[in-house]
């Protein structure tokens, strides 16, 4: 089914098309971009591909995210105009070019169901691998395994397990454990080619999901050790700071937490729980790979 991302003086507004519409209060209007020049991060979501282009992430609460755009929707028109062959970079270029605010858009969903039965050792041979910002991803397939037969490929991004979104690389590892020698049915998008991040400790993190779980375990246990160190006389600073981060958990805007910090954080011997902080975040938002 094909939808559309409208211009914002369309008098219909962004719902038009939509079973559903999100409500749009006077915030929102208030930090609609003026112009296409951050097209479409500005708008909240992400493209990649080299024609076709494909959307990859779409940032809750936003306008991308109201008008009803989902990861694995193809890119199909801008203003009217097919763009399928386009690659990403001219696609940009062209929708920052266009005097709707925002240029519409057409797209359809390009996400494919696939069902895969566990093999003889309960599992479905292939890699999973997560990276903080993007969609999971295939990283590798295991030769003559379940996923080899059915044709999946590394590059291939994993957006559904079992019929259900997932962003999380712990939700996604609960969820293919949980099948316990049932079949799981993927919903693939596939772009041909595996994305490599620069990182070239990726295959050091190829574990279990419980081993994932207890590492993290542990470094929360060692971040709340030096915070009740640094803050152990300051209960309402330390309050403070454990709800920005928990509110960081779940919104991921850097900006609000290095603001909010800044503004509780203000002596000299608060610098080093910044900087535990970071390294907190840092350990946690690593790159990982795990077998299926």
């Amino acid at each position: 089914m094909k939808k559309v991302l409208k211009p914002w003086r369309d008098e219909h507004g962004l719902g038009e098309s939509l079973a559903k519409p999100t409500p749009m209060g006077s915030d929102f209007f208030a930090t609609m971009p003026t112009s296409n020049q951050g097209w479409p991060e500005a708008f909240g979501f992400k493209i990649s591909g080299n024609g076709p282009c494909y959307i990859l992430a779409v940032e809750e609460g936003s306008s991308a995210h109201a008008a009803g755009l989902q990861l694995g929707d193809q890119i199909l028109e801008i203003e009217g105009q097919p763009v399928s062959s386009m690659s990403c970079e001219a696609l940009i270029s062209l929708a920052r070019q266009c005097e709707n605010v925002p240029p519409s858009i057409g797209v359809v969903s390009r996400i494919q169901q696939m069902d895969l039965k566990p093999g003889p050792d309960g599992k479905f041979g292939f890699n999973l691998m997560c990276h903080s910002g993007s969609p999971l991803q295939v990283e590798s397939v295991v030769p003559e395994s379940p996923a080899c037969e059915r044709g999946i490929k590394p590059g291939d991004y994993v957006l559904e397990i079992n019929g259900l979104p997932v962003k999380f690389y712990e939700v996604a590892a609960a969820m293919i454990q949980s099948c316990q020698g049932k079949a799981l049915r993927l919903g693939l998008l596939r772009l041909g080619r595996l994305q490599r991040w620069g990182s070239s400790s990726v295959r050091e993190f190829v574990q279990s999901a419980d081993a994932i779980h207890q590492e993290r375990k542990q470094k929360a246990q060692e971040f709340s050790k030096k915070v009740d160190e640094i803050l152990g006389g300051q209960p309402e600073v330390k309050e403070k700071v454990f709800m920005i981060l928990k509110q960081y958990a779940a919104e991921r805007k850097v900006e609000y937490l290095a603001y909010a910090l800044s503004m509780i954080l203000t002596s000299e011997s608060h610098q080093l729980l910044i900087d535990n902080i970071s390294l907190f975040f840092m350990a946690m938002e690593s790159p990982r790979v795990c077998q299926y």
